[in-house]
């Protein structure tokens, strides 16, 4: 994996430039700890959650969640 710096040119707190590879939309952070960000897609597709469980839009929305996973390695130092 490569860093937020590496990746963008920017510092972490300028995430908002980071796109979902599958559609393009912004990301949003999922996760944040020690050293390390996971961002997912933010668009409406992708919130599998939102949708009937166990339906094909349901499975079709997670996929496009999990496709767009973006895990970033912060500098330390």
């Amino acid at each position: 994996m490569q860093s937020l710096q590496e990746s963008t040119g920017q510092a972490p707190s300028t995430s908002s430039a980071l796109v979902c590879a599958v559609c393009g939309c912004q990301m949003y952070a999922t996760d944040y700890g020690n050293s390390e960000i996971t961002y997912h897609c933010a668009s409406p597709e992708a919130r599998f959650w939102d949708f009937d469980r166990g339906t094909a839009d349901q499975a079709k929305a997670k996929q496009h969640w999990d496709q767009s996973i973006r895990e970033i390695f912060l500098n330390r130092g």
